[in-house]
């Protein structure tokens, strides 16, 4: 995988989290990493000390970094027609339905992703 030259994969071959890759698999985050998330923001709303939120914060990147895996490892085709689709149309979703449903045909979005009124 990779962006105008820049390689989206680590030394080991993982996806490394780029902006378009970030974007292309939210669902899939939105819905694997809900609870990470979720506590994760209510620590930085009970405690402005960046320091105080460290450990949510790493199990949020831990969440995500396994769930980037785990689609790459079952669609990682679609995963990145899909992310270079979005990366070239400078993240307009709208003009990468096709790689978006290939995507989702390939994985399924975990239920409840999607936010009511959400245009992804």
């Amino acid at each position: 995988m990779e962006y105008e030259g820049v390689a989206a994969r680590a030394p080991d071959g993982t996806p490394l989290p780029v902006s378009h890759l970030l974007y292309a698999a939210n669902k899939y985050i939105a819905g694997d990493c809900y609870s990470a998330n979720k506590e994760f923001m209510a620590c930085k709303t009970n405690d402005a000390n960046p320091a105080a939120c460290l450990k949510q914060g790493e199990r949020v990147q831990a969440c995500v970094a396994a769930v980037l895996k785990s689609v790459d490892g079952q669609c990682g085709e679609h995963l990145t027609k899909y992310a270079k689709c979005i990366h070239i149309n400078r993240n307009k979703f709208e003009f990468c339905r096709v790689e978006q449903a290939k995507l989702e045909e390939c994985r399924p979005p975990p239920a409840g992703s999607r936010p009511e009124g959400a245009k992804y």
